[in-house]
């Protein structure tokens, strides 16, 4: 049985290809169908699928910034559904196992599953990373999905003002005035914070660019944010963070 979450937020669309799915469709266990891209998403973590069919346009997260969000935890399949029939598809198709387009046709539904037992032993999970990686564009870097040690929380990459490490854990601040402990080293969180709008000021420090107000020579080097804490700027990282701050002016 192929272990299957659908996520849609149109209520007509879900109990379509649901009903579709149970009807024309052998070898498919529904774990559930999600109304909203949250759900989704923590249906997804909860219950690890072998296959989503995934809607794009969602309000609060559509279906690639969800993707994102799950960072390397993309060890299952995914059928793209859309009701636009050029968005993005020739970027996505080749790496997406499918896509449908609503109102989703059975007989495309039918073949769409077929294909899916006959790839599932042969794709891996490089294929949702690699999709993820070649959309050259800013949506997918909207927000980010951590492990705190109080449970998962989805976070607006922009809210997050700079994170400290503090041996294997993360500290990361935001402009929500929060403090959230995350069990991973900082080096595996910049990993999922997006590189063009975080920099290294310190081996202990990574600071939002747009969090930053100026740069002080005090104690060696520091970088004053906008809610009034300072940063340290290690000796190695003064020029780099140097020539990135003159830029973004």
């Amino acid at each position: 049985m192929i272990r299957t979450i659908l996520i849609d937020d149109e209520a007509a669309a879900l109990n379509a290809i649901e009903k579709k799915l149970e009807i024309y469709c052998d070898g498919i266990d529904i774990l559930c169908a999600c109304d909203s891209s949250k759900d989704g998403l923590k249906a997804i973590v909860d219950h690890k699928p072998d296959l989503i069919f995934l809607d794009i346009e969602m309000p609060w997260m559509n279906g690639f910034e969800l993707l994102s969000c799950l960072g390397d935890n993309l060890d299952f399949h995914v059928v793209f559904v859309t009701a636009y029939d050029q968005y993005a598809i020739q970027a996505f198709k080749v790496k997406a196992i499918d896509y449908l387009l609503k109102p989703v046709d059975k007989d495309d539904l039918i073949n769409c599953i077929q294909r899916v037992k006959s790839e599932m032993q042969r794709m891996d999970r490089e294929s949702l990373s690699d999709l993820i990686e070649e959309m050259d564009t800013p949506m997918h870097l909207k927000k980010v999905m951590i492990h705190s040690t109080e449970g998962i929380e989805v976070l607006e990459m922009q809210g997050i003002i700079y994170c400290e490490a503090a041996s294997n854990y993360t500290y990361i601040y935001t402009t929500q005035d929060r403090k959230i402990v995350v069990s991973k080293t900082l080096a595996e969180i910049e990993k999922i914070l997006d590189p063009k709008s975080f920099i290294r000021s310190h081996k202990s420090y990574t600071v939002n660019l747009n969090q930053i107000q100026r740069y002080s020579s005090t104690d060696g080097g520091e970088l004053v944010l906008k809610n009034g804490k300072n940063v340290p700027v290690s000796r190695r990282k003064k020029d780099e963070v140097l020539q990135i701050i003159t830029n973004l002016n």
